[in-house]
């Protein structure tokens, strides 16, 4: 049920008046319809909130009375009602609208007939176009998101000189090199790390790690079972889908053959058992670590011992992110962070390399480094936009939470002298 206009709207709609003239002016439907075709025309992307759900939405059709808003991802779950958010014009608005139709990623809404919910600004924007910045993942899980505490809290203290290292801002790859080294010598002394690169592309393992993107272990390679068999660890995949996939391709006897070839070949070398996990960047294998144990050995690699590899794979590959994103940030053209506008309570900001858009999704606690003048500002924030551009150009919203001492006294400082010369040019 939409709200009645209260004397804080009604001045709003005043203030919008004097603005745009009156070719929106009549009826607050019409001040609401010209804010859907503003937000069509710049192709804006908007907060859709589904029950409880957070998607997001662009509005493709403006009609008499309804929107058709493409939302991809949206499953209709029933609920006839959705939230919907945006800014326009420093100015927060927030309605709820009754969903009308649906089909592939779309969904037809009603237009609000009147104003539910806006609010200005406390804190205006600045746009600014020679201000640059870099940044730092913050850690808060392996692999984003929400913390998952009892998970994350016993990979800290597994690892705990290696998480201490990884958290700092401009950690050693050197040094991380070697502890890796020292936690896998304690698990087998034979072992492996191979990075994919010119006439290195890792053989049969660099070809299924490219390909499937995931550890696979052996607890017994005397056991063809152990490869190919449906009985496998419930933490860890086998070569099943590898097997399947060559008995579509080239038949069951041809899978049957590579497999127990490849069987013979390592109980030639003596091999016992072992696992193989992915190193990658950002989310793309670039190697790998194998770690076994032979004959000569006296035992066997036993599940926990491999998901405790697969662990150390995992924090690999956030250190070596990490690292890329800080140290390529003004290195690479294709990286150069470029601030849009600032506030007080957040800034919005530019890249133009697309796996770093997408893992900052997951990863998106950062923290910030401004050269302003004489003064390096360090603000930390949340990732809460993602606005994909067009062009190779992707746009981020971040909301500040933290900052050095006096470096928020030092950005106020900035900002009102940015509007005072906006207003005198």
């Amino acid at each position: 049920m939409a709200v009645g206009r209260s004397d804080t709207l009604q001045e709003l709609i005043t203030i919008l008046e004097t603005m745009f003239g009156e070719t929106i002016i009549g009826s607050d439907i019409n001040l609401v319809k010209h804010l859907f075709y503003s937000l069509k025309a710049d192709q804006r992307e908007f907060p859709f909130d589904y029950e409880g759900e957070k998607l997001t939405s662009v509005v493709e059709e403006v009609s008499e009375d309804t929107l058709v808003l493409y939302v991809p991802y949206l499953q209709p779950k029933g609920i006839l009602r959705a939230k919907i958010s945006f800014e326009i014009l420093n100015i927060l608005y927030q309605f709820e609208v009754v969903l009308l139709d649906f089909w592939e990623d779309h969904v037809r809404v009603k237009i609000p007939s009147e104003l539910q919910a806006a609010a200005f600004r406390k804190n205006l924007r600045v746009a600014v176009d020679d201000l640059f910045m870099n940044y730092v993942i913050l850690y808060r899980s392996l692999s984003g998101g929400e913390r998952e505490l009892g998970k994350n809290l016993s990979v800290e203290q597994r690892f705990f000189h290696l998480m201490k290292e990884i958290k700092k801002d401009n950690p050693s790859l050197k040094l991380i090199n070697l502890m890796v080294t020292e936690y896998i010598l304690g698990i087998s002394k034979d072992y492996e790390i191979v990075f994919f690169g010119p006439g290195k592309d890792g053989g049969f393992f660099g070809d299924f790690v490219k390909k499937y993107n995931r550890s696979v272990y052996v607890p017994d390679c005397s056991l063809i079972k152990s490869y190919i068999g449906e009985e496998k660890d419930p933490y860890l995949d086998n070569f099943r889908d590898e097997y399947l996939r060559l008995i579509q391709t080239r038949g069951q006897a041809k899978a049957d053959e590579f497999f127990r070839e490849l069987q013979k070949e390592e109980v030639r070398n003596f091999l016992i058992s072992y696992i193989v996990t992915p190193i990658r960047l950002f989310n793309d294998p670039i190697g790998y670590v194998r770690v076994f144990s032979t004959a000569m050995d006296k035992f066997s690699i036993v599940q926990q011992q491999a998901l405790y590899i697969e662990e150390l794979g995992d924090i690999l590959t956030y250190a070596l992110t990490k690292v890329y994103i800080r140290q390529e940030n003004f290195r690479n053209e294709e990286a150069v962070t470029r601030i849009l506008d600032i506030s007080m309570n957040g800034l919005l900001f530019e890249i133009q390399d697309e796996r770093t858009f997408n893992y900052l999704k997951q990863h998106n606690i950062i923290k910030m480094f401004i050269p302003i003048s004489e003064r390096n500002l360090v603000l930390r924030g949340e990732v809460v936009r993602f606005l994909e551009i067009g062009n190779g150009k992707y746009q981020l919203g971040v909301n500040f939470f933290d900052s050095n001492p006096d470096d928020m006294v030092f950005l106020q400082h900035y900002i009102f002298s940015k509007k005072m010369r906006i207003l005198f040019e």
